[in-house]
């Protein structure tokens, strides 16, 4: 098998079987209507598909680019077939009109022995009479046209899924290629707690204009570690600007579940797009959901690189001289403030 994965974040590669005993489900969130609509295709493609719905065959410029496509490669050498003779059953593909922009919008996905086991690879084009190019190469569980639109193209989101995890990402026409403008990361099952007022909570901290984040950092530290040493069900929401404009918003939840004491923390971050085309600029929205089973201190001077050495829960410490480490069950860590 042969598969393609250009997922930023961590992706394991777990059986099909888990991921329906989990209830794999993607989004079908929509936005704006487009400016003009599509013909009859459908709008979403799974990776559980062997083809898709009306499918047509792929145009020959098509298969030249895909022909060079790094794992068509792989596979086209392994199987000791020269790119002339790339299997038709090794993609499907449907197709739609895009009016009066002129050209055609291709989805294609990896069929036959070119298909992998839960994350699958997907490319998208567009072609006329004068030119034919790939605008985006991805691997995903589901892929899905949606309907608002930028530079004339459909925005994209695509889905994939761990035995644990769910993975979205979200990616708009930029005049060229697609861009990744969204990503959200999130635990399967888990929710953000709807009423804020169940929990204790402090004000919100804000990282003031001009300030350096340490006053603030410190301040979230005392209180969080407090709550988290009383077993109180809390809330507290930090928002940060990095020097470049980047702004993140961590908000954490401290709360009991059964006799397990967890904190679930969501960070959402906008980070400001440093393209030297100002056209082209997009900001990118990225959203993380963890839930951490243990909050412990370790120490952490400013001129001391050790970030090893735990401090006793009953010992004092001021805030500046620890950070708080947020960790699976294993021990693993999955935030640091």
């Amino acid at each position: 098998m042969y598969m393609m994965i250009e997922l930023d974040l961590l992706i394991y590669k777990k059986s099909l079987i888990l991921l329906l005993a989990l209830g794999l489900t993607t989004f079908r969130a929509g936005a704006q209507q487009p400016e003009q609509t599509f013909s009859h295709p459908p709008t979403s493609f799974s990776a559980e598909d062997d083809k898709f719905p009306h499918a047509v065959p792929i145009p020959t410029c098509v298969r030249r680019l895909l022909a060079i496509d790094p794992d068509v490669v792989h596979a086209l050498e392994y199987e000791q077939l020269s790119p002339e003779q790339l299997p038709p059953d090794w993609f499907t593909a449907s197709e739609r009109h895009l009016g009066q922009s002129g050209g055609i919008y291709l989805v294609v996905m990896a069929a036959g022995m070119m298909r992998g086991a839960n994350i699958n690879p997907f490319w998208i084009f567009r072609h006329d009479a004068d030119s034919c190019d790939m605008l985006l190469s991805v691997g995903a569980h589901d892929l899905e046209v949606l309907k608002s639109r930028i530079n004339g193209l459909p925005d994209i989101k695509i889905a994939s899924a761990t035995a644990v995890d769910y993975f979205e990402s979200e990616y708009k026409f930029d005049g060229k290629n697609y861009r990744i403008v969204k990503r959200l990361t999130q635990p399967i099952g888990e929710k953000l707690p709807h009423n804020p007022s169940d929990f204790a909570a402090r004000k919100l901290l804000v990282q003031g204009v001009r300030q350096t984040p340490d006053s603030t950092l410190c301040e979230a530290r005392a209180w969080l570690w407090r709550q988290w040493w009383l077993e109180k069900p809390s809330y507290l929401k930090v928002i940060l600007h990095s020097k470049e404009g980047d702004q993140t918003t961590t908000t954490y939840f401290v709360r009991r579940l059964g006799g397990d004491l967890q904190v679930l923390i969501h960070t959402h971050q906008i980070v400001v797009d440093r393209s030297p085309y100002s056209a082209l600029r997009h900001p990118m929205v990225e959203d993380q959901i963890v839930l951490a089973a243990d909050v412990e201190r370790r120490l952490a001077l400013k001129d001391n690189p050790d970030r090893n050495t735990s401090i006793p829960e009953g010992q004092e410490a001021p805030p500046d001289t620890y950070e708080l480490y947020f960790n699976d069950e294993s021990g693993n860590n999955l935030a640091i403030l």
